[in-house]
């Protein structure tokens, strides 16, 4: 088009517009849609997809990366046998859910609403976190600036997704408490997850912030802060206050298990690490809780830990390791115990097994051996398990606290941890890349990873495509190449 014609064509345009621009205005306003963000449809939305989507990832790869399960066919099983993989379809969730999240920041801010900013505050810190600890470094402080036109953001150690003191993960997480310690009551519309309860709030928040400090404690020195936090006295209490969320029933947002396909579903067996686990600690509750016996095992014979069995990481099982091996139990397709197919964030348990290896180290003062026996009490009746049989099994050898050593405590409270963690994202992976323990078998020939177990999973292709500037950069920290074997700033 000449120059002259484009001018004439612009005016009869902006002629045109200018005639029918309230007849515009009008139609353009979509009655059904929300103009602008809404605090109470955004809360829930984000407290929901963060929970969803560590249950949805942990039943189809979390259970395997932290080897309670094992897939039979190499048709599913590649990525359980840690072939390298990038994870996307957790690492999409989790940004978005990071990036609600600081919606929901500002706009508590302009609600003058402390609950909200401190409900924002700390999904926002665990959506990041899950990124770091299954990616390593990240784009974190340019991330969520979007709207201000940047799309392409720089990476940022992992040093600073935790410390930074303004947007880190421990700074956020100790501000989340201190609005609510100086706001203890209010309303927050919309809060699925503890129904504008500011002491459940705290007791989550700080139950995070004593997890991620325990995370960094062999970079950072973390004794202080985490003393303050058990100090005030804001943590969970008992299995009630556990960072749980039912799910419905139905899709999209139900426990996946609900609906999967019986093919799938068969092709998922304990593994034979948790088995040794079970059978190594006499564990029968929670055996039976989870998995049913095996093949082998004839209809209404008494109970036998030989009923059950465990499968290695196979290519592809055999006939008799399938026969030996337990499936999930009927619980997971039925849903007849809720309690076992929450989806779970952090857990009362687990924040009692922080403690007990806090105290182990000197972190904080108090009984390790205490906040163990708590952990495992609490651990039994997340599953709905009574406390006189939790009591029983803390009499069994090899669950009786040993303090022989530091080394055997620190064994068992992260044993311990691991257990009460199933189906619970990949903390059970992440725990043992920080402390080694427990020992989880490498596969041998059936491993995809060079014979190890990787510390985190490759970048998303979108990264290397919309991405690829700051990805190159952060690649050259590896060496040049992608790896799963670079370790996390704090891991071992």
């Amino acid at each position: 088009m000449k120059k002259s014609s484009y001018f004439l064509a612009t005016i009869i345009i902006s002629i045109a517009l200018g005639a029918c621009s309230k007849e515009l205005k009008q139609v353009n306003m979509n009655p059904n849609a929300l103009e602008k963000p809404d605090a109470t449809t955004l809360l829930s939305n984000t407290i929901v997809s963060e929970f969803y989507n560590n249950a949805n990832i942990v039943w189809t790869l979390g259970n395997g990366y932290n080897q309670y399960m094992t897939f039979s066919q190499s048709y599913y099983d590649q990525p359980t046998r840690y072939s390298p993989v990038t994870n996307e379809p957790y690492w999409i969730p989790m940004y978005e859910a990071a990036r609600d999240a600081n919606t929901l920041y500002t706009l508590g801010q302009t609600k003058n609403n402390p609950l909200l900013q401190a409900a924002a505050l700390t999904l926002r810190s665990y959506a990041f976190a899950q990124l770091t600890e299954l990616w390593g470094d990240i784009p974190f402080l340019q991330a969520l600036q979007g709207n201000t036109g940047v799309y392409t953001p720089a990476y940022d150690s992992q040093q600073t997704v935790y410390m930074d003191p303004n947007q880190g993960i421990i700074a956020s997480l100790r501000k989340a408490d201190s609005l609510l310690k100086a706001n203890p009551s209010g309303l927050m519309e919309g809060d699925v997850l503890y129904n504008s309860n500011t002491n459940n709030w705290r007791a989550f928040i700080n139950a995070l912030r004593l997890r991620y400090l325990l995370r960094i404690s062999s970079k950072v020195s973390v004794s202080t802060e985490m003393q303050s936090i058990v100090d005030n006295g804001a943590t969970m209490q008992n299995a009630s206050q556990s960072g749980t969320l039912a799910l419905p029933t139905v899709t999209p947002y139900n426990f996946v298990s609900l609906t999967e396909r019986s093919g799938d579903f068969a092709v998922k067996y304990m593994n034979s690490a948790l088995y040794t686990q079970f059978l190594n600690t006499q564990d029968s509750a929670r055996l039976t809780a989870y998995f049913t016996t095996n093949a082998l095992t004839a209809a209404g014979a008494p109970f036998s830990f030989n009923n059950y069995g465990g499968m290695p990481m196979v290519v592809d099982a055999t006939d008799a390791q399938s026969k030996q091996a337990s499936n999930f139990n009927v619980s997971f397709t039925k849903g007849n115990n809720p309690a076992l197919i929450k989806a779970r964030v952090i857990t009362y348990a687990e924040q009692e097994f922080i403690l007990a290896e806090a105290a182990l180290k000197g972190f904080v003062t108090g009984s390790a051996a205490a906040h163990y026996n708590n952990g495992v009490t609490g651990a039994f009746a997340e599953m709905g398990i009574s406390g006189a049989l939790a009591a029983n099994y803390l009499t069994h050898t090899g669950v009786v606290f040993d303090n022989s050593s530091q080394s055997n405590a620190l064994q068992q409270i992260i044993s311990q941890k691991w257990m009460a963690n199933i189906n619970n994202g990949f903390e059970g992976w992440i725990e043992f890349r920080r402390t080694g323990y427990p020992a989880l078998q490498t596969g041998g020939a059936a491993n995809l990873n060079n014979g190890s177990i990787p510390s985190r999973f490759l970048y998303p292709t979108s990264e290397q495509t919309i991405n690829s500037k700051n990805y190159g950069a952060e690649i050259q920290q590896m060496g040049g190449k992608e790896i799963t074997t670079y370790k996390a700033w704090w891991e071992k």
